[in-house]
């Protein structure tokens, strides 16, 4: 099976693990490797995501933690002092779960999206499959969004949150270089990111509230962008408010 993913080609691969509700496939790209790596780094590799993937199912126990990681290596067989699979604690098992929900949300939708009528319905719809594969872990994901939201992890919790806009957008059919580019995916990234928070504290019966909060935000960035000019102030609007949702929710100082 093969993938379109922003110009480049991948097939997937699934891993042999119990179900937890994030369908594993690894993700790889189908022109040659010609970065030198030799089949002992292949191997290695195999060997680091199956021990994040079984780490993935201690989260619930262990939280996002090094703890679940060596607990996860040791069930393997493998030393709990594996080198090189979660070099940087929590956030390199968060990071891991970001990639991997992406990859699986592409290939969920990817023979769907022909069936909306347009692009905001089709944007809706990818960020629900996203959103869902966050729902097995909700409980323990504000956990996460604090790790993300320290100071010297921000960085690569703005990368993920591009990229999961970018190709969200991309997905949807827009490859668009204009003015606005940048507004649209700032304005879809809030979307996205103030829904997941609010998810987290969503008590309602198969999180119905969440779904209708998503709804409405589609609404109010439609609106936006029917009046055009006002796209761009939208996005930045938005962008700014990124720190808020943050702190509101009580994930960073204000």
């Amino acid at each position: 099976m093969s993938l379109r993913l922003l110009g480049r080609t991948v097939a997937t691969r699934t891993l042999a693990r119990p179900s937890i509700g994030l369908k594993i496939r690894h993700l790889q790209s189908s022109v040659p490797d010609s970065s030198g790596f030799s089949g002992h780094d292949n191997i290695k590799n195999n060997t680091n995501l199956e021990i994040l993937d079984l780490a993935l199912i201690k989260v619930h126990d262990l939280g996002w933690s090094s703890t679940a990681v060596a607990r996860a290596a040791t069930e393997l067989g493998y030393s709990s002092m594996a080198h090189g699979v979660a070099p940087d604690g929590a956030i390199s098992l968060i990071s891991h779960f970001m990639d991997r929900a992406l990859d699986e949300t592409c290939i969920e939708v990817d023979d769907q999206l022909h069936e909306f009528p347009d692009t905001s319905e089709c944007l809706r719809f990818i960020c629900t499959t996203r959103l869902k594969q966050t729902l097995p872990y909700v409980q323990r994901w504000p956990e996460a969004a604090a790790i993300l939201a320290q100071p010297q992890n921000v960085p690569l919790a703005m990368r993920h949150l591009t990229n999961l806009s970018s190709q969200m957008w991309y997905l949807a059919g827009d490859k668009s270089t204009r003015i606005d580019w940048y507004a649209r995916r700032s304005a879809l990234a809030a979307v996205y990111l103030s829904t997941e928070l609010f998810m987290c504290e969503d008590r309602s019966p198969n999180h119905q509230d969440t779904w209708r909060f998503l709804k409405q935000r589609f609404q109010d960035m439609d609106k936006a962008e029917h009046i055009g000019s006002k796209t761009v102030a939208f996005g930045e609007q938005f962008s700014r408010n990124l720190y808020n949702i943050l702190a509101s929710r009580g994930y960073v100082s204000h």
